[in-house]
């Protein structure tokens, strides 16, 4: 695989990357282009603000990123892909039971449903929603 085909590759994952709406200030696309910049991908996502916990990431924005052989990087490439085909949900499918589980049916129902919810919650109502769960109501 050429490096020109490489970069080719990161652009088109880091197009069809599915956007992160628990975690928008933390996307998993930053990972990707830091891995594709040595083959000249150009950076879709903003950079990150400066924060107060941000030192750790200061660190591994200071070493230089690797650049891999291209026969190396296929195998980086591939495993990308495979995620966001889903190959191993398809491959190895799990029993309905599973996600409703004896004790509580519905848990995986109720995470799913406040999973959606949390992008759009303030503060107040996510620390509102903690205390209730901290109360039983039965």
């Amino acid at each position: 695989m050429a490096t020109s085909t490489v970069a080719k590759h990161y652009t088109r994952i880091l197009a069809l990357w599915p956007k992160d709406a628990l975690r928008p200030n933390l996307p998993f696309t930053r990972t990707i282009e830091r891995r594709a910049l040595p083959y000249g991908v150009t950076p879709v996502s903003p950079p990150a603000e400066p924060t107060k916990s941000s030192s750790k990431t200061a660190i591994v924005e200071a070493v230089a990123p690797l650049k891999a052989t291209p026969q190396e990087e296929s195998a980086q490439i591939n495993a990308l892909y495979s995620l966001l085909e889903n190959r191993y949900a398809k491959k190895y499918p799990i029993s309905p039971d599973v996600l409703k589980p004896a004790s509580n049916p519905e848990h995986y129902d109720r995470l799913m449903e406040e999973i959606e919810r949390a992008p759009g919650k303030s503060w107040w109502s996510a620390k509102l929603d903690e205390w209730k769960m901290k109360i039983r109501w039965r």
